[in-house]
């Protein structure tokens, strides 16, 4: 029987000793799978595999259905609709998920594995969320022309520190010199950090930002709905976001500042606190909106960043129930894993449309319909419940 020996007299001599049907829920439903018994010398009955109850395939289906309908509630009904009985529970949902969360590979791991291939340019920025009684917010490097995630952390606040881990995580994947243009916000936290690791990377800031600023300072949405604002005042916010947004959106570096220059003229006949904000808003680090001006390739706002966190937040807003602080980084994983592998169907463009960020990387795969499995029978993964 070769080195088959008892697992609990340790004999060498055994014999076969017929066949136990063991209960296994699949993907397909419930199957009987046969196991080979065997029987040592001194009487003892064992086998040498055992059949779990639950197999890899249906475990991966349930987590994958989880992540698409982010609902527990709404997984089960799903499973219960496939299978006609009763299945799963919420606890036990949560253990898969643990239990694929810690045998798949991290994002990080990943880029090891199938050497995705950075277009140079970068953009950064911060998504904060609440985590029991405190705020944590996510930092993401992200790659603006393949959509794909480069690098994220988690930390305590959006300052140098956390943006510096984050930078230094990426150039261990893509050296300095590689590295063609940045993105963001203009947060301070970030500008300290680029200026300390990549302090002649040209750096956009992103004009969205600035828009989306004047318009929380600016009552501009109240302009067309507003029935208790006088005409000449929806004039005059009117006027204010035309100027501003001929700042942001000149055809030339030259048009820009000179509109900037008609801003402040508009601002001095117009004390209106609200304008005069949103202006010096608009001033700090205007040089940076200018940037792609001189650097034709880039463009002037990294708002597909925005399209990426519109896709993560609401995923983050499940994990403010956590208990353990460890599911923080098991969720997102699985989250980021989710996103880098899922086909972008609603693209605006037509190269884009129907590929994966990875895909638009450079890597290629065979074709699948659930990514956990694909990792799975790649990697040759087993999922081992507590």
């Amino acid at each position: 029987m070769g080195m088959v020996s008892c697992p609990e007299c340790h004999s060498l001599l055994i014999k076969k000793d017929g066949w136990l049907t063991r209960t296994q829920m699949t993907k397909s439903g419930k199957r009987d799978r046969l196991v080979q018994m065997y029987r040592c010398h001194n009487g003892h009955r064992f086998s040498r595999q055992e059949v779990a109850y639950w197999s890899d395939s249906f475990i991966e289906y349930v987590v994958y259905i989880y992540l698409r309908c982010l609902s527990l509630n709404t997984t089960i009904d799903i499973i219960r609709a496939t299978f006609d009985e009763d299945v799963l529970t919420k606890r036990l949902i949560l253990d898969f998920i643990e239990v694929v969360a810690d045998t798949l590979p991290s994002s990080d791991e990943i880029d090891y594995l199938y050497h995705p291939h950075l277009s140079g340019y970068l953009a950064f920025d911060g998504v904060w969320f609440n985590f029991q009684d405190e705020q944590v917010v996510l930092l993401v490097g992200f790659d603006p022309v393949t959509f794909d995630v480069v690098g994220a952390v988690w930390h305590e606040d959006e300052d140098s520190e956390g943006y510096t881990k984050l930078i230094d995580n990426i150039l261990n994947k893509i050296p300095v010199s590689q590295v063609k243009g940045i993105y963001g916000d203009g947060d301070k936290g970030l500008m300290k950090s680029l200026k300390l690791r990549l302090p002649q990377t040209p750096f956009q800031l992103c004009v969205v930002h600035k828009d989306l600023k004047m318009g929380k300072l600016v009552p501009i949405k109240s302009v067309n709905h507003s029935r208790r604002m006088s005409l000449a005042r929806k004039q005059e916010i009117t006027a204010f976001a035309h100027h501003f947004e001929a700042c942001l959106y000149a055809d030339t570096k030259r048009q820009a500042l000179e509109a900037l220059l008609s801003l402040k003229r508009f601002i001095t006949s117009h004390s209106d606190p609200a304008f005069q904000k949103a202006f010096r808003a608009l001033k700090y680090n205007f040089t940076y909106t200018l940037t792609h001006f001189d650097h034709p390739e880039m463009m002037r706002d990294n708002n597909l960043l925005e399209c990426f966190n519109g896709c993560l937040k609401p995923r983050l807003q499940l994990m403010k129930s956590f208990k353990k602080r460890e599911n923080l980084n098991r969720y997102l994983n699985l989250f980021i894993l989710e996103y880098r592998f899922r086909p972008l169907r609603e693209s605006r463009f037509k190269q884009r449309r129907g590929k994966t960020p990875l895909e638009l990387s450079g890597v290629t795969f065979d074709r699948y319909y659930n990514f956990i499995n694909l990792l799975r029978t790649q990697l040759k993964l087993k999922y081992q419940l507590p």
